[in-house]
């Protein structure tokens, strides 16, 4: 198996799994930056519906690149 395939595919669930579950992402990031004592703005929805897409676009191109060669 390629490993622009393998790499295609962790993009694909990262993207999923922002798109789907905003809410816990933010939760998660929140606990992490309180932790390491990093102060941060609230962010909103529609950023991660973008970092979503992108994701999967990248997954998407990986999966072309890997196809073609």
């Amino acid at each position: 198996m390629d490993n622009n395939i393998i790499r295609s595919i962790i993009f694909l669930v990262a993207g999923l799994i922002v798109i789907l579950f905003p809410e816990q992402l933010y939760k998660f990031q929140s606990y992490i930056l309180k932790k390491l004592h990093i102060k941060h703005k609230k962010g909103n929805k529609k950023e991660y519906l973008y970092l979503g897409i992108i994701f999967i676009v990248i997954s998407i191109i990986l999966f072309l690149w890997a196809s073609l060669t």
